[in-house]
């Protein structure tokens, strides 16, 4: 490949990046292989086969557990034909031989996709969902799928069934989750890139937690046909990349407009297009009016992520952003409003997919086949002990509180182009506290803790991107991210590119 431009970034990658077969090799952004395979500078094979050595070395249960599978010689011959159609002068299109890492919630034709649960485990779809058509259809080679928080309803991804995945950091750690595989595999360049999907955060604390960029996109953008979810109301697909130009190539592909499969799925009702390409040049961060939201959004934040958001605070007037204090109104109930609507929905999508797979008896008959978290959460609305969320508490969620939460939302952006908070409270905690943590003086629920500042933007339907800050007081990752008003992606990753530049003190 050509040499480029490079962005040194404001928290340096894991050691296992920069270890094992072929570091150097594949240590280039999405964007630039792309170019490189496009131009016939990289082969597509050589390119899948060195992530393929890279897994096979540093993937272990206990060093990264990020992949539950790769596709070995099935991709390679893929990569192969890319190759053909290259030399023979055809593009399949913008991703042409680029292998990336598919959350093991999205249906891959052919190959195992289990929801991270061993209730699944058998299952193998005809067909593909339709974010992994897009990206096919683009030229993009399933690698292999990720590792995640069983039916992707945790932030720890410490699954009971196939291990926890590990912090690449740390591997005594969580990576945050539910795309734990997805986030881990990226910051450890094991593929060019990721995808996973994002209900409270899912997207975006893994990118957080494992020093990489995770984008959360307008509910409605990305089509999520056969796709394992939990939230109809709030679930969103979104890339998870090692750069913020690598994010917006992938949200383009999977940008599908209509989705059959998806009633929510639409064409951007702003007439806006996503740009085909990012223009790095000339971004400027000057006069941009900046929302750092009071209240809710500072008031129990670790004391280094206090500091990397001080930090940031002044590079970002340095820059002559405009830095303006709001406050969302409402945000206080978004937790438990989301909550109000997440089980109750989750338990018919996840009917819905036991028919799917062919899995006999229901979700009761299988209850005990999940782990402990998620049991709980079906458990609490389906079978002997559940307690189901009144239809009146649903009703008054969806009509009443979740529309006041976008009013607030909607308030504090309209003097501002983005908001900018922390993404998560903390760093990534020792696995060993996947369910209560120590945070500021006292234990506290972990998931609850982890989705402070992420689940309420998807309550809301914002589209967020989680960028890399900075690094606690441990040397691990505190992430940033910036919201957007709704179907603002466009400007909001030429924001967040322009403080990944500035960051990288280029």
């Amino acid at each position: 490949m050509t040499e480029t431009a490079t962005i040194r970034p404001i928290v340096p990658p894991p050691p296992v990046a920069e270890s094992g077969p072929h570091a150097a090799e594949v240590a280039a952004p999405l964007t630039e292989q792309a170019r490189a395979v496009r131009e016939g500078e990289l082969s597509s094979r050589e390119l899948t086969q060195m992530y393929l050595e890279r897994i096979e070395a540093l993937d272990t249960a206990e060093t990264l557990n990020a992949f539950l599978l790769t596709r070995g010689e099935a991709v390679l011959a893929e990569a192969a034909r890319m190759d053909e159609m290259q030399a023979a002068g055809q593009i399949a299109g913008s991703l042409h031989g680029i292998p990336l890492g598919i959350k093991d919630a999205l249906y891959t034709a052919g190959t195992r996709t289990t929801g991270g649960s061993a209730v699944f485990k058998d299952f193998v779809p005809s067909e593909d969902a339709t974010a992994v058509r897009l990206l096919k259809d683009a030229g993009a080679l399933v690698l292999g799928k990720t590792n995640l928080h069983e039916c992707g309803f945790g932030i720890t991804s410490n699954n009971p069934h196939f291990g926890p995945v590990r912090n690449p950091y740390d591997p005594l750690r969580i990576p945050g989750g539910s795309s734990g595989g997805s986030g881990a595999a990226v910051a450890a360049r094991l593929c060019s890139g990721a995808i996973g999907t994002d209900t409270g955060g899912s997207v975006r604390i893994p990118a957080a937690l494992c020093g990489v960029v995770g984008l959360k996109p307008t509910l409605g953008r990305a089509g999520r046909g056969r796709m394992f979810g939990l939230s109809w109301s709030y679930d969103v697909l979104g890339p998870i990349t090692r750069t913020v130009a690598d994010a917006a190539a992938l949200l383009r592909v999977v940008a599908s407009g209509p989705d059959p499969l998806d009633p929510f799925a639409a064409d951007d009702p702003t007439g806006a297009t996503l740009p085909e390409t990012i223009a790095e040049a000339g971004v400027s961060l000057r006069g941009v009016r900046i929302g750092i939201p009071e209240g809710y959004f500072a008031e129990d934040n670790a004391p280094d992520v206090d500091r990397v958001l001080t930090e940031n605070y002044r590079r970002l007037e340095d820059a002559g952003a405009v830095l303006v204090p709001v406050r969302v109104k409402d945000v206080e109930q978004a937790t438990h409003t989301g909550f109000m609507t997440v089980i109750p929905e989750d338990v018919v999508l996840t009917e819905e997919a036991l028919r799917a797979a062919g899995v006999d008896g229901g979700l009761v008959a299988h209850l005990d086949s999940f782990g402990a978290d998620v049991r709980a959460a079906l458990g609490s609305q389906v079978g002997p002990e559940a307690q189901p969320v009144p239809a009146h508490v649903y009703a008054e969620a969806m009509s009443r509180t979740v529309p006041a939460i976008r009013r607030g939302f909607a308030e504090a952006l309209a003097g501002v182009d983005v908001l900018l908070t922390a993404t998560t409270p903390a760093t990534a905690v020792p696995i060993a506290e996947d369910v209560q943590m120590q945070h500021n003086g006292r234990s506290v629920d972990t998931f609850e803790t982890f989705i402070r500042y992420a689940f309420c933007l998807s309550v809301a339907g914002l589209p967020a991107i989680s960028v890399p800050g900075g690094v606690g007081d441990t040397g691990l990752p505190v992430g940033l991210q910036f919201v957007g008003a709704p179907w603002s992606e466009a400007r909001l990753v030429e924001i967040a590119l322009a403080y990944e530049r500035l960051a990288g003190g280029s």
